[in-house]
């Protein structure tokens, strides 16, 4: 299982045995707001009708098949509406599970919950049973609501799918998506802290960009709050007080999410080591999304804190390297980073490399003036990354030169060789 455990407001120790520091305090409370909902009054969210005329005359197909094909040709030529009406006229024996899916999936996709859990109504009014890509549409329709019960209503639609079939990774990830959208970290913690370790219930790369996503949200949540708090007027003495220990509690606040983001790259850094290891698990992928999500973290929280924003360097240098020598001629004293030994042979690293996240690590070096790392950090890319490189090496010229430059002063100063 992995387990993320971090206090509101105190740090808690970190990794031991690919547990992570994650929210405790008010545990009990929050499971007590989330047990897994029945479908009660207090959920109830009235199901719309489906519209059953159309604008214009259609023909109706009587095969699953071309009906799924005229439902897509109708929602692409901008007439929703019309798509699901064809498909309410059409006769039970022309329909299918998959119709009626994407009949879910257009409204989900616009966060129509209402709508979408109409249609799951109709679906099985028809006697068509419910799949696991059914209830990844309904779920997504409830991350994207704006209704204040489409939490609750997701874990009821998760409820009724562990009972009724074998929920995927996929689905649960579309739960998490959920709570992610609704602000709730806690909750996400907390289901994130019952998966298993291996097996097809492991958490993949999605999984694991989901959790820290939720955590630079809660991030830079807390920092907008930091800033606003910041810039209040002080009437009194005891607002300046006030003032004074608010801002301290969110600094505290932020301190302790941050860390448990870092912590959280170690558990995705272990588990994917591990993975590599043995065939009983799927291995973890790499992409420069999720990079890109704990380098802006990083970068956000220097302004606040140098010791620990500085600490994203560790995740550049774990996930792309940084050549212990600029002599490109002496391979062997440069470590394959994890974002080159994730990717199979014969697989392409344009996911896991791109422009931005050379900008954002360039950006993290110049920031901690540590011009040295940049060029070694560099020199990985050109031995581990060369034909996903090439393109992108004109753009940053002149940033190279920089640092070069800066290197290049800072070796003549101290006397060193950094070669």
């Amino acid at each position: 299982m992995f387990r993320l455990t971090v206090n509101l407001w105190t740090r808690l120790p970190a990794i031991r045995n690919h547990r992570v520091a994650a929210y405790s305090k008010h545990t009990a409370a929050v499971q007590d707001k989330v047990k897994p909902a029945s479908d009660t009054e207090d959920i109830w969210i009235k199901r719309r009708p489906l519209p059953k005329t159309t604008s214009i005359e259609y023909t109706i197909p009587e095969d699953p098949y071309l009906l799924a094909q005229k439902f897509t040709q109708v929602v692409a030529n901008g007439k929703p509406d019309d798509a699901v009406a064809i498909v309410m006229q059409s006769k039970t024996r022309s329909q299918s599970t998959a119709v009626w899916n994407l009949v879910i999936r257009e409204y989900a996709k616009n966060g129509r919950l209402s709508r979408a859990l109409r249609a799951h109504t109709e679906m099985r009014k028809r006697g068509f049973e419910a799949t696991n890509t059914t209830y990844t549409e309904l779920l997504k329709a409830c991350a994207l609501s704006d209704s204040d019960k489409s939490t609750a209503m997701a874990e009821n639609l998760y409820k009724q799918l562990t009972n009724k079939l074998e929920p995927t990774i996929i689905n649960f990830n579309t739960l998490l998506t959920v709570y992610l959208r609704k602000h709730d970290l806690t909750t996400l913690l907390d289901r994130f802290n019952n998966l298993p370790a291996n097996g097809s219930m492991a958490p993949e790369l999605a999984t694991f960009t989901i959790v820290f996503s939720a955590f630079r949200r809660e991030i830079f949540r807390k920092l907008q709050e930091l800033k606003q708090v910041g810039v209040e007027e002080k009437d009194s003495e005891s607002q300046v007080f006030g003032k004074k220990r608010r801002l301290a509690l969110i600094a505290t606040n932020i301190r302790s999410v941050y860390e448990a983001m870092l912590d959280l790259w170690k558990v995705f850094v272990n588990d994917a080591e591990r993975r590599l290891q043995c065939s009983d698990t799927k291995a973890l992928e790499l992409d420069a999304h999720m990079v890109k999500i704990i380098l802006k973290t990083c970068l956000a929280i220097y302004h606040k804190n140098r010791a620990l924003g500085r600490k994203g360097l560790q995740v550049i240098e774990t996930a792309y390297g940084m050549d212990e020598t600029l002599d490109t001629d002496q391979p062997g004293r440069s470590k394959v980073p994890l974002a080159a030994r994730l990717c199979s042979q014969d697989s392409a690293h344009s996911s896991v490399l791109d422009n931005e996240v050379i900008e954002l690590a360039f950006a993290l070096c110049a920031r901690d003036n540590q011009p040295i790392k940049a060029l070694r950090f560099w020199s990985s890319l050109e031995r581990h990354f060369a034909a996903e490189l090439e393109p992108l090496k004109q753009q940053h010229k002149q940033a190279l030169d920089e640092f070069r430059s800066k290197a290049s002063k800072w070796v003549t100063k101290n006397k060193v060789s950094f070669t």
